[in-house]
C-alpha cells in the first residue's frame, strides 16, 4: 500500500464497530536484546495481547498498530512483523493497518513490511467504511525522537477532510499536546498549532495516538485525544527531569457508536522494578530550527 491511496476496507453495521489500538510493541530482530533492559520479550507481550483480544471476544471490526513497530528499524524484523500480522489476520478476519514511529525506518519498513521499494518519504493512508472515515498520519521525522507534520501532508489531509461526508478518526504515533503531556512537550508532536488550524474546520471526533509509553486522555478544541500505552514498558513521567521505565503490556479497545465513542485500556501486566531512567535537561518544545534540519535531511534523501 502506497500513500495518498483511498481504500475502502469493510461496511460499518448498525451495531457497535470495535477497534484494538495496539501502540509501541518495538520488536527486537531475532536474538537481539530486547530495547530498555525489558526482562520479557517484547514478542511475546504482543502475542499475549492478542491472545487477550481472542479470550474476551472483542471479535474487532480493525486492529491498529501505532507506531514503533520495531525498535531499530531492521529489515528482517519487520519481515517477522509482517509474517505474525499475517497470521493474526487470518485469526480474527478483521484488516490490520500500521502506521510508523520515531523508532521506524521507513525504507527497510518498505522492504521488509511491505516488500517494495520506497515510493514516497512518507506512509499516510485515508480509509472509509460506511460510516467513517479513518486517516492514518506519518508523524515521523527522520531519525529524530520529535514528532513533524509537513506542509504536503497536511495539505492532503485538508483536502481529504474537505471532500469527507463522515465522522473523522485519526491514528498518529505523536500525540497532540494537551494538559496532561506538560512534561513530554519535547518528545510530541512540535507543530500541533497547524494540525489544530486544518482539523477546527471539520468534523473530527478523536484522535489516537501512543509514543508516550502513558495512558491518557483529554479534549482539544472539541477533540477527544486518546493516548495509549505500549505493549513493551511503560514509561513514567511524572517526574519532569527523570523518566522511568518498567516492563507492562497493555492496549486499548476503543468503541465507536454512532456519534460516541468509548475506549477501554487493558492492562495484562505492570512491574513495578524500574529496569531504566532517562534524564530530562528540558522538558519544553524544541527549537524550531531542530525540526527544520531534520526535515531538511529527510527531504534530501539522507534519511
Amino acid at each position: 500500500m502506497r500513500a495518498n491511496n483511498v481504500y475502502n476496507f469493510g461496511v460499518v453495521c448498525l451495531s457497535d464497530y470495535k477497534i484494538v489500538h495496539i501502540s509501541d510493541p518495538h520488536l527486537s530482530v531475532q536474538g537481539a536484546a530486547p530495547a530498555n533492559h525489558q526482562r520479557l520479550d517484547p514478542e511475546e507481550k504482543l502475542r499475549k495481547v492478542l491472545d487477550d483480544v481472542d479470550k474476551t471476544d472483542v471479535h474487532p471490526d480493525l486492529i491498529v498498530l501505532g507506531g514503533d513497530l520495531v525498535h531499530n528499524g531492521d529489515e528482517d524484523a519487520y519481515r517477522d512483523f509482517r509474517h505474525l500480522l499475517r497470521q493474526q489476520q487470518e485469526r480474527f478476519d478483521a484488516p490490520i493497518k500500521v502506521i510508523l514511529g520515531n523508532h521506524d525506518r521507513t525504507d527497510q519498513f518498505y522492504m521488509g513490511y511491505l516488500d517494495a521499494k520506497r515510493p514516497d518519504i512518507r506512509y499516510y493512508y485515508h480509509e472509509s467504511t460506511n460510516d467513517y472515515d479513518f486517516f492514518f498520519l506519518d508523524t515521523k521525522c527522520g531519525d529524530i525522537e520529535q514528532g513533524y507534520l509537513d506542509q504536503r501532508q497536511l495539505e492532503w489531509l485538508d483536502n481529504q477532510l474537505q471532500a469527507a461526508t463522515k465522522p473523522a478518526i485519526i491514528f498518529m504515533h505523536h500525540p497532540l499536546y494537551g494538559p496532561s503531556l506538560g512534561n513530554m512537550k519535547y518528545s510530541i508532536l512540535q507543530n500541533g498549532d497547524e494540525l489544530l488550524k486544518i482539523l477546527d474546520k471539520y468534523n473530527v471526533q478523536a484522535i489516537f495516538a501512543g509514543h508516550v509509553h502513558f495512558s491518557t486522555s483529554y479534549v482539544v478544541h472539541g477533540i477527544l485525544n486518546v493516548v495509549a500505552d505500549s505493549t513493551a514498558y511503560h514509561i513514567n513521567c511524572s517526574n519532569v527531569r527523570e523518566h522511568t521505565v518498567s516492563d507492562a503490556t497493555a492496549y486499548n479497545v476503543i468503541t465507536l457508536h454512532h456519534d460516541d465513542i468509548g475506549v477501554d485500556q487493558r492492562r495484562l501486566y505492570l512491574d513495578n522494578d524500574v529496569i531504566n531512567t532517562f534524564k530530562i535537561p528540558d522538558a519544553d518544545f524544541v527549537d524550531r530550527q531542530v525540526i527544520a534540519q531534520a526535515w531538511e535531511k529527510v527531504v534530501s534523501g539522507r534519511h
